[in-house]
């Protein structure tokens, strides 16, 4: 009972969100890659360290922690992450996907060495690197299917055949 309800609601949320305009699913696709960046951090040195690691004392690297996205959405936007439709994307995408991570995490790790922050294993970065690549992979693939299934399912299934 639970469960029909709540792919009910998540069936309603899909079809409001494909109906939103294309700019609102741009924004809510960097919104998504914004805090999925930050997350995949927070991962990776979880991963590394084997604790949950917050750097309460260290506001250099909690400041490279959270602007991490500042330096990923430009990169991400220059190699077209955002102007693609999802629907449609194909298996160029997600080479771009993993070639604009690439760029964004040597990128991270070289402004983080640079600037002297204290306590960042270099495995960190391969980590973060890996866990950006699915997460963001992960996801477009995600609401490939979702909105593929939409489509499948409104369209009509009266066929003429003629000729």
């Amino acid at each position: 009972m639970l469960l029909a309800l709540m792919l009910t609601i998540m069936n309603i949320m899909i079809r409001n969100l494909h109906k939103l305009s294309r700019r609102t699913k741009q924004s809510l696709m960097v919104l998504f890659d914004s805090i999925a960046i930050v997350l995949c951090l927070f991962a990776a040195f979880y991963m590394r360290l084997g604790y949950w690691f917050f750097p309460s004392g260290d506001i250099d690297l909690l400041l490279a922690i959270f602007l991490a996205p500042l330096i990923a959405i430009p990169i991400f936007m220059r190699f077209g992450l955002y102007s693609e439709i999802t629907r449609f994307m194909g298996f160029n995408v997600l080479l771009s996907i993993s070639q604009s991570a690439s760029v964004y995490a040597i990128l991270w790790g070289l402004l983080t060495f640079m600037g002297a922050l204290e306590f960042i294993p270099r495995s960190v970065i391969i980590i973060n690197w890996l866990l950006v690549v699915i997460t963001i992979c992960g996801s477009r693939l995600f609401v490939r299917r979702l909105l593929s299934k939409i489509s499948s399912n409104n369209l009509n299934n009266n066929i003429l055949i003629y000729g």
